[in-house]
């Protein structure tokens, strides 16, 4: 693993040059970091008369239509082969899913990443930089320099896609993990025209009523435990597809229970077929990234997420329980 910017630019650089056949990837159920990071270098790398695909397990969600999310980025099939691979927001294999077979022909892959450390990629060149807000601010961090010279057009693209990774990993700037480092960025990204206003509507608002209605229904299943202190928060298939939603549409869900009073664990259990159910854990007082690896998957201390198969009252005991071993 290697955590020197100037060496990964170089790194990332010469490989982007010595390639042509270049692929970005992501972790599976691509988030507003993850994709809008792998829209933007793809952006780069066009500006330096390359191509690059991004590759995604399924059709980008509807959510990152402002930034042409479905036309700029291609579905995973079999008979796809690249020589350079580029992984963002993740750098293990398991969380790349049915992508993963790319990395056994590539001739180069490199891995940037702002998660703590686990199962690296032996064949990757790996950069991790936990101090980053998000993996996007790393690759402006890498390309700064350039933005100036590159059309209007594609800088202001860039600093949509990663002012976008900066409000996903930040929840619109209320989590820990804003800093002073995070409004400098975002101070040079209004040197591209960029107009925090309209990126926050379309990512963060533009709710339909189905929405509101689906919203309802899932915040009428909220149970507490322990005086409060810990939210569980369920979302079922029937509810969704009641309200006519996919379970794309409920990202960021825990936005709307973020700051209850006397809350500090918030759990959401995501049904996504029978019997397996998709976990987002919040928590600014435990290590919820430590409970979501026990299960398979990741993310950060204060916010992490995993996939567990069985019956949901179990599985929520289970989950009580490794709460309250921290709590």
């Amino acid at each position: 693993m290697n955590q020197d910017m100037a060496e990964l630019k170089n790194e990332l650089g010469s490989a982007i040059e010595k390639f042509d056949s270049i692929c970005i990837l992501t972790h599976k159920n691509p988030d507003g970091d993850g994709l809008p990071a792998s829209l933007a270098l793809q952006e780069l790398i066009r500006s330096k008369g390359k191509k690059a695909d991004v590759l995604l397990e399924y059709e980008a969600p509807p959510l990152y239509d402002f930034l042409a999310g479905r036309q700029r980025t291609k579905v995973y099939s079999g008979h796809f082969l690249y020589d350079l691979i580029i992984i963002l927001d993740c750098h293990e294999i398991e969380r790349i899913g049915k992508c993963a077979p790319l990395l056994h022909t590539a001739q180069k892959i490199i891995a940037i990443d702002h998660h703590p450390q686990r199962e690296l990629i032996k064949e990757a060149y790996t950069f991790i930089d936990t101090k980053s807000v998000s993996v996007g601010t790393i690759i402006f961090e890498i390309f700064e320099n350039e933005m100036d010279d590159l059309r209007p057009r594609s800088s202001k693209f860039i600093a949509e896609a990663i002012y976008t990774t900066i409000l996903n990993d930040t929840n619109n700037f209320i989590n820990a993990n804003t800093d002073q480092k995070t409004f400098e960025i975002v101070a040079k990204l209004f040197r591209y025209d960029l107009v925090p206003g309209e990126i926050a509507e379309f990512f963060l608002m533009n709710k339909t009523p189905d929405y509101m209605r689906f919203l309802g229904e899932a915040l009428s299943t909220i149970q507490t435990y322990q005086d409060d202190q810990i939210l569980f928060l369920d979302v079922k298939l029937a509810m969704l597809k009641r309200n006519r939603l996919s379970n794309e549409d409920t990202s960021k869900i825990t936005s709307w229970v973020k700051g209850t009073k006397k809350v500090k664990v918030i759990v959401c259990f995501q049904e996504i077929r029978q019997d397996r159910f998709r976990l987002s854990l919040r928590s600014n007082v435990i290590d919820v990234n430590k409970i979501a690896t026990k299960y398979g998957g990741g993310g950060h201390q204060k916010a992490s997420g995993c996939e567990i198969k069985g019956e949901l009252k179990k599985i929520k005991r289970g989950i009580l329980d490794d709460i309250y071993e921290q709590l």
